[in-house]
C-alpha cells in the first residue's frame, strides 16, 4: 500500500498534537514493512524524521490552503491508497481512504472554555464531518473514544484506541554539568514543584495556585510554571497577585524541548491538575524522568497514570494541596511513585502505537475500506 502521513502539525511551536506527530513519524517509518510511506511537511526544516521514506515538502504559510488544497492535490497525484491525518480533521477530495486521529473533544464542552471561539466553532463543525467520512478513526485513549462516540454518534467499531508514549528523549538526567546549565539558564530555585503546559482555563492552574498557597511556609519549595502566552491566562497572573505568592512562583514561559528532561529530573514533584485531557502526555514524560507525579483523577488521566501517581479531585483545592504535601514530605511515598512511574511509562510505546495504526489500515483495506 501507498500510505501518506500529513505532518503539517509540526509547524506549531508546542502542544500535545505536535509531540504526537514528532514521535510517531520515526515509529511509523520503522514499522512500515512492505508498505510505502510518504511524509508531507509544510516546512523544510522537519525533513529527516522518517529515515528511508519519501519526505515531501510543500511550503506554505497558509495552513487552510495547505490542508485543503495543496495536500489533497499531492495525494491524488501520487495515487496514495490511504492517508493519516493526525490532528483531528481530514480534508475532502483526497482520492484515498482517510484515517483521522482525534486528540480530545474539549471543543464540545463549553463549560471548559478550552479554546478560542473561532477554533471551537471550526472544530465542532469539522470533527464530526471528518469522523463520518473517515475509513477509520484513532483515539488516543478510551476516554477520548467514548467522547468521540458521544459527540459524533459514530459507529464504535470504527474507532480504535492507540495510546501515546513519552518520547525516548525524556529520560532521567543525572549529569551535574547538564543540570547546572539548565538551572542557571532558567534561574531555577533549589527545590520546586513543577507544572508544565498551557495556562488556559481547562488546565486548572488557578486551583493549583490556591492549593500551593494553602500549603504555606512549612514547605520551602517554589512552584515553577512553564508555558508561553495562553488562551484566557490573565486570571492566572491576577490570582498570583491576589494570593500574594509572587515570591513563591517562578514563571519560565516557553522552555526548549531539549531542556525539559533536566527540568523534570530536578523537580521534587510534578503536578498535573487538569480538568480535561485527551491523553495527558506530560504525566508519562515526568514518570520517565524519575519525577514523582500527583495528578487529577479526571477524564483520561487515571487511564494514563494507573497506580503510579497520587490522584486527586481537581475541583478540591484541599485535595490538591494534600497530594502535593504527601509527595513532598513522605520519603516512602516518593520512592514508590518514582519506581512505579518508571514501570508505568515503560508500558507505553510509540512502536506499538505505530503498529496499531498500520495494522488497522491494512485490515481495513483488506475488508474493502472505502474512500
Amino acid at each position: 500500500m501507498r500510505i501518506a502521513f500529513s505532518a503539517r502539525g509540526l509547524s506549531v511551536s508546542s502542544g500535545g498534537a505536535r509531540q504526537f506527530i514528532k514521535s510517531l513519524i520515526p515509529a511509523l517509518a520503522e514499522c512500515r514493512g512492505d508498505d510505502e510511506l510518504f511524509f508531507f511537511y509544510s516546512r523544510r526544516q522537519f525533513r529527516g524524521l522518517a529515515p528511508n521514506c519519501p519526505e515531501i515538502v510543500r511550503e506554505s504559510g497558509n495552513k487552510m490552503w495547505w490542508d485543503f488544497v495543496l495536500l489533497p492535490r499531492m495525494l491524488r497525484k501520487l495515487r496514495i491508497d490511504a492517508a493519516i491525518f493526525p490532528k483531528n480533521v481530514a480534508p475532502c477530495f483526497t482520492g484515498c481512504a482517510r484515517y483521522v486521529v482525534i486528540h480530545d473533544m474539549a471543543y464540545f464542552l463549553p463549560e471548559l472554555n478550552a479554546y478560542p471561539l473561532a477554533d471551537t466553532l471550526y472544530m465542532r463543525a469539522m470533527i464530526p464531518r471528518s469522523v463520518r467520512k473517515a475509513a477509520g478513526v484513532f483515539a488516543v485513549s478510551e476516554n477520548t473514544k467514548r467522547d468521540i462516540i458521544r459527540y459524533t454518534g459514530c459507529d464504535p467499531a470504527t474507532v480504535t484506541v492507540t495510546y501515546e508514549a513519552a518520547d525516548p528523549s525524556y529520560r532521567r538526567v543525572d549529569d551535574p554539568e547538564c543540570l547546572r546549565m539548565v538551572r542557571e539558564k532558567y534561574d531555577l530555585p533549589a527545590r520546586f514543584v513543577l507544572y508544565t503546559g498551557s495556562l488556559s482555563p481547562r488546565k486548572n492552574v488557578i486551583r493549583l495556585l490556591h492549593a500551593f498557597a494553602e500549603m504555606g511556609s512549612p514547605i520551602p519549595h517554589r512552584l515553577v510554571l512553564t508555558g508561553s502566552k495562553s488562551w484566557k491566562d490573565r486570571s492566572v497572573y491576577e490570582t498570583i497577585d491576589k494570593l500574594n505568592i509572587r515570591d513563591r512562583i517562578e514563571q519560565l514561559g516557553y522552555v526548549e524541548e531539549k531542556d525539559m528532561p533536566a527540568l523534570y529530573s530536578m523537580a521534587s514533584v510534578y503536578v498535573y491538575p487538569s480538568l480535561y485531557e485527551g491523553f495527558g502526555l506530560p504525566v508519562l514524560e515526568a514518570m520517565q524522568c524519575g519525577c514523582p507525579v500527583v495528578a487529577s483523577n479526571a477524564t483520561s488521566i487515571p487511564e494514563v497514570a494507573g497506580d503510579a501517581a497520587l490522584l486527586f479531585d481537581p475541583l478540591d483545592v484541599h485535595a490538591i494541596a494534600a497530594a502535593m504535601h504527601e509527595a513532598l514530605i513522605d520519603t516512602r511515598t516518593r520512592e514508590e511513585l518514582v519506581a512505579s512511574g518508571y514501570r508505568r511509562a515503560a508500558s507505553f510505546s510509540w512502536r506499538r502505537c505505530a503498529e496499531t495504526i498500520l495494522e488497522t489500515i491494512r485490515r481495513s483495506a483488506g475488508a474493502g475500506g472505502g474512500l
